[in-house]
């Protein structure tokens, strides 16, 4: 960075750059960099002083014991040995709205990269689209037309980022502290941040946000969740079927295949598509498409 940069804040730096895609923009990605390396047994451990058995090691718990854990806590109300298990990702490529959400988990801790100090490059490239843009491409400068809709809102889309990062950078090239320039930055200005959580809570929230309410962004933040604890033994040489059967249970679905019924029926709560079929409770005939990968899935 140069002093010229430098000269509104001393304390300011360049920001990482995002990985992303001219034409698809940013995407969210997930990291799993720490897990609770036997996290069904420290499950099994808590489990059993229900039922009065007192274990003071994990070596005395048998696989069947971790399974059986699993499959108990799903069944019961008391969560509490799901605590036992923490989890520590980094999740990158998500835009300052997600994140506005993400943080209302009070449940968890949260270390967030700044724009008070981080000074952004070209903002085209650190920038996040909405579903409503996707398979559009990049536009040119001033190129407002389009032989579709969504590419003319693309269009748009970038032609307004541009004068935004245009206006940015001359104010923080001139003197403006970068925490000042960045009340221009859009809600769509891709960001990272450090997510630590238990297992106990990370379930409730994906229950919350990967029903079909909230916003798409989450169901790809989650799916990368999902992968990660899969593959978190093989990536670590723990060769562990735990984690596996922990990312494919049934802590990693919506709400409404927790509870047994739709929680969201005031009237200023949206549509569902799946909503009727979930209270005639014909899950069997819903297929995890239609909450996964249908962004507008609330919008009927």
């Amino acid at each position: 960075m140069s002093d010229l940069t430098r000269k509104g804040d001393a304390q300011q730096y360049d920001a990482e750059p995002q990985v992303g895609d001219p034409d698809a923009g940013v995407k969210p990605s997930v990291r799993l960099l720490w897990m609770t390396p036997d996290p069904l047994g420290a499950v099994a451990a808590l489990s059993a002083i229900y039922s009065g058995r007192v274990v003071r090691d994990l070596e005395q718990v048998t696989d069947e014991d971790r399974m059986q854990a699993l499959v108990d806590v799903q069944k019961t109300h008391l969560k509490a040995p799901l605590e036992a298990v923490k989890l520590h990702f980094l999740i990158e490529g998500v835009d300052r709205a997600f994140t506005h959400q993400h943080v209302r988990q009070r449940t968890a801790v949260y270390a967030q990269e700044s724009m008070r100090f981080a000074v952004l490059g070209d903002l085209l490239d650190a920038t996040t689209l909405p579903p409503s843009l996707a398979g559009t491409t990049r536009s040119a400068k001033g190129d407002l037309d389009g032989r579709s809709e969504p590419q003319r809102w693309r269009n748009l889309w970038d032609d307004t980022i541009r004068t935004i990062d245009e206006a940015y950078h001359r104010l923080v090239a001139s003197g403006m502290p970068a925490e000042e320039a960045r009340g221009l930055l859009p809600h769509c200005t891709a960001t990272r941040l450090h997510y630590v959580t238990d297992l106990r809570n990370l379930s409730d929230h994906a229950g919350n946000r990967l029903c079909t309410q909230a916003q798409f962004h989450w169901r790809l933040v989650f799916g990368g969740i999902v992968n990660e604890i899969t593959n978190y033994g093989a990536r670590m040489g723990i060769e562990d079927w735990q984690f596996a059967a922990i990312a494919q249970s049934g802590l990693f679905r919506p709400v409404c295949y927790q509870l047994g019924h739709c929680p969201f029926k005031a009237s200023f709560d949206r549509a569902c598509s799946i909503r009727e079929r979930v209270d005639l409770n014909l899950f069997s005939e819903i297929s995890p498409a239609e909450w996964l990968l249908d962004p507008g899935a609330a919008r009927i």
